[in-house]
């Protein structure tokens, strides 16, 4: 095999990176546990949308890119309905819908900390909405390596962290009652 042929294809491997897949969602039982103290009535949660739709993946360093599957939006909704499923507050038949935007999702990962940031607005069917902002520190590395590792097994603690921001905030029982 050629030389060049070799340096080319281990430079492309190089400079290709790899992705750093986050965890499937793992419900929160804090998060459970503060809809169900507000005794609502079931809801619909409706499609989210995001501020760039579809986007399931951000470069981290020049490591490769954090990925999230199906899309960041989806993956926040899906795990919203978790949430509200296992607080006995979701039946996809209620009359009122909530539906989300993903304003702004970004991670930092430093060489010392790290963090992912969040701004979705909530809506419900009566066009009552609040935006929440969200922001999850974790730890960071000086090896692109591993700090994007560490944001990538950040990102569903980082969710977790999001929907209690967004169910303890006085605005959600107004949208979902």
């Amino acid at each position: 095999m050629n030389l060049r042929l070799v340096a080319l294809m281990a430079a492309s491997i190089a400079l290709t990176g790899c992705a750093y897949n986050a965890s499937p969602y793992g419900a929160s039982v804090q998060n459970v546990e503060a809809v169900k103290t507000y005794n609502l009535k079931p809801v619909s949660v409706g499609k989210f949308q995001a501020k760039t739709p579809g986007q399931s993946s951000i470069t981290c360093r020049a490591a490769g890119s954090v990925k999230i599957e199906p899309s960041f939006e989806a993956y926040i909704e899906k795990a919203f309905i978790d949430e509200l499923k296992l607080a006995g507050a979701y039946d996809p038949a209620a009359g009122l819908v909530i539906t989300g935007k993903l304003e702004q999702v970004d991670f930092s990962s430093g060489m010392t900390d790290g963090n992912w940031s969040f701004t979705l607005t909530l809506t419900n069917s009566r066009k009552e909405s609040y935006t929440t902002s969200s922001k999850f520190p974790f730890s960071g590395s000086f090896v692109a390596e591993k700090a994007c590792q560490e944001v990538a097994q950040a990102f569903s603690p980082a969710v977790q962290k999001l929907l209690n921001d967004i169910v303890r905030d006085p605005n959600f029982r107004k949208i979902a009652s």
